[in-house]
C-alpha cells in the first residue's frame, strides 16, 4: 500500500533545521534529488506557506508538507524526514519533528498514501518508534509495518 509511493531512500534522519524554510527544503530534498518533483515544486510551497500559513501541520509532532500538483511534480512520491530537534512553522506553534513531504502528479494517485499515514498517525503507538529511529530503513519499516496493520 504505502510501498508504492514510499522508498526507503526517501527516508532520512537530520539533526536540526535553522527554520521553516529550511525544513521544507530538507524535506523535499530527496523527491528533487530523485526527479520526482522540481525546485518549483518546493517555490510553489514556500509561496503557500507565506499565503496561507503552515496549513501542513496537522498533528503535534507531524507536517504533511505540500503543495498543487500543477507546479513541477513528475510522480507521486513521499519523503520522510525526522528531526532529531524540532521546527516551528509559527511562533506559538507545536515542536514539529516528523516532515512527510508529499508530491501528487494529479488529484487521485497518492489517495492510499493518505489513507495509509492517517491510520499511522491515528495510532499514538507508531509516532514514538519514528520519532526513536537511529536510521532511514528504521523510519520506512515502521511506516510499512503500521500501513499493514
Amino acid at each position: 500500500m504505502i510501498d508504492t509511493i514510499l522508498k526507503e531512500k526517501h527516508c532520512v534522519i537530520k539533526d536540526s533545521v535553522r527554520d521553516w524554510k529550511e525544513a521544507i527544503h530538507v524535506a523535499l530534498e530527496p523527491l528533487i534529488q530523485d526527479g520526482c518533483c522540481t525546485e518549483e515544486y518546493e517555490k510553489a510551497v514556500f509561496k503557500n506557506t507565506e499565503e496561507y500559513g503552515a496549513y501542513y501541520v496537522l498533528t503535534d509532532d507531524m507536517a504533511l508538507i505540500h503543495a498543487s500538483n500543477e507546479a513541477g511534480v513528475n510522480d507521486t512520491q513521499l519523503a520522510v524526514t525526522v528531526l532529531k530537534k524540532p521546527v516551528h512553522f509559527t511562533e506559538d506553534g507545536p515542536d514539529v519533528r516528523i516532515l512527510i513531504a508529499l508530491c501528487a502528479k494529479d488529484s487521485t494517485s497518492h489517495m492510499e498514501g493518505m489513507m495509509a499515514i492517517a491510520n499511522i498517525f491515528g495510532d499514538d503507538g507508531n509516532v514514538q518508534p519514528i520519532l526513536d529511529a537511529k536510521s532511514g530503513k528504521e523510519i520506512y519499516d515502521v511506516f510499512l509495518n503500521a500501513s499493514e496493520s
